[in-house]
């Protein structure tokens, strides 16, 4: 009797089921018909006015660059075009894109040539219309008949895909058939796995074509913010301008493979330096009696591997105890998760202990690191005016001048008095050959901290850049001080 009445449930339960599965199934065909299908052969046209923050070299953590823009755009459910201009510092710069089934044509801001494309960003294209109209990628959706995912509820149904190795969702609202939201969740070399959540609210209609009017962003797990609104001028056309004009032969380029170039030189018994020349940065690897110190580690986990090994090949008994970077931009720290794994203690100043937490915590999932695989405690030793590093015998001075550099909040400088030789990130641009020109801001700022400290210096060794830029990296001190003697 217990058999029969366990056979009766599961058809209850596989009777039951089955239509709230072809329901689901359906949800995407239904957002279609409300969201694409309208258009046919026209395009939805309008304009927009744009409110978008960048996290770029700023002055803190977290700092945001924020810009306005303004622009038109066209779309169906094949193609895409934008043309607008943004606005930084007062000025205006322009940029227009094209994308369809086999193409992508794009003009960058202030360019006259159009950008070469690889594969890579053909396919994050894709993505990036979704910032003002999710048209298409619905129908991209729809197209390849992607299926719902089984994170579906009962107010909303999710459908996941993978687009250029991010985890792209549509979450269709159940009541109204309509897309509330867009996440992507893709790798980020600095932040790990990052996820961005578009939002539609404010839905219209035009000729049966429901579009929202108000797209809310939050990017990098909603540490920053975007806006995009669209103007009540919303036409449905059948003929669209001529934006850009496709160059003969067009080809979509394969993306380039970094290979890693490196050269460990040799300054003294006790100072080593590792130019990583695929990155254009120089590391400075301290040799003392029983341990090492690290300087600078440029971009991402896998950079910050290859600094370990070198470093063991320099000094193979001794253990890295110290991490130190010259400040928080990602050519200095976006290597520093390996450095937790080994162990190492990292020196920072307290202007940014809360961010060098955020990295170390901050998972890995969809491209793992040693720190992922074999989370470690994070160990920080907080740098405050000055701290000294020695082992009784060989001696290095650190030094915070912070926001005396004129670059960052958290600037700190190596200092070695036997060798009178100083090793800083990126503040010093004076040209390999001609005269020497007027001090920079950044040059005044560390001149002066240098002044300030007492600091005896015959030789200035520069992080960036590696490459020839025209630049010295190896800078005399009596540069720096011929250049803050020009008027």
């Amino acid at each position: 009797m217990k058999q029969i009445f366990k056979f009766i449930k599961v058809v209850v339960i596989v009777l039951f089921s089955t239509p709230t599965n072809a329901q689901s199934n359906s949800i995407l065909k239904n957002c279609w018909e409300k969201q694409v299908r309208p258009l046919g052969n026209n395009y939805l046209t309008f304009s927009f006015s744009e409110k978008r923050n960048e996290l770029e070299h700023s002055f803190k953590p977290w700092k945001e660059s924020s810009y306005t823009s303004t622009g038109l755009v066209w779309c169906n459910a094949d193609n895409f075009m934008k043309s607008d201009s943004l606005l930084v510092r007062g000025k205006k710069y322009n940029s227009k894109i094209q994308l369809n089934k086999s193409t992508l044509l794009f003009l960058n801001y202030g360019h006259q040539q159009l950008s070469e494309i690889t594969i890579n960003m053909y396919e994050n294209q894709i993505l990036n219309t979704i910032r003002y109209s999710p048209i298409y990628l619905i129908n991209y959706f729809f197209r390849n008949e992607v299926f719902f995912s089984n994170e579906s509820s009962s107010d909303f149904t999710i459908y996941q895909t993978t687009i250029n190795e991010a985890i792209v969702k549509l979450h269709i609202r159940n009541s109204d058939n309509l897309l509330d939201k867009v996440t992507i969740l893709s790798y980020d070399d600095l932040f790990g796995d990052v996820l961005n959540t578009f939002r539609y609210n404010d839905y219209s209609v035009a000729k049966e074509l429901s579009y929202p009017k108000t797209i809310h962003i939050e990017k990098i797990n909603g540490k920053v913010r975007d806006e995009v609104k669209i103007s009540n001028l919303v036409k449905v056309i059948k003929k669209i301008p001529h934006l850009l004009e496709q160059p003969i032969n067009y080809v979509l380029k394969e993306d380039t493979k970094i290979i890693p170039e490196i050269k460990v030189v040799k300054y003294s018994d006790n100072i080593h330096f590792i130019e990583l020349k695929h990155t254009d940065d120089r590391v400075m690897v301290v040799e003392f009696s029983d341990f090492l110190l690290v300087a600078e580690a440029p971009l991402n986990s896998q950079n910050g591997e290859l600094i370990i090994s070198k470093a063991k090949a320099i000094a193979p008994n001794k253990p890295i105890k110290y991490f130190v970077f010259g400040h928080y931009h990602p050519h200095y720290l976006g290597g520093m998760r390996p450095f937790i794994h080994k162990g190492a203690k990292i020196i920072c100043s307290k202007n940014n202990q809360e961010y060098v937490a955020y990295l170390a915590k901050a998972p890995h999932t969809l491209s793992p690191d040693s720190l992922q695989i074999e989370p470690k405690p994070l160990l920080t030793e907080e740098v405050k005016d000055s701290m000294t590093v020695t082992d009784g015998e060989f001696e290095m001075k650190i030094y915070f001048i912070g926001e005396k550099s004129q670059h960052t909040n958290d600037y700190l400088i190596y200092y070695f008095p036997t060798e009178k030789l100083l090793f800083e990130d990126d503040l010093v641009k004076i040209a390999r050959e001609g005269e020497v020109k007027k001090a920079s801001g950044r040059q005044v700022g560390l001149y002066n901290a240098i002044m300030e400290l007492g600091l005896k210096i015959d030789v200035i060794i520069q992080s960036w850049p590696v490459k020839d830029y025209g630049l010295k990296t190896v800078i005399p001190f009596t540069d720096l001080e011929k250049s803050m003697n020009i008027e």
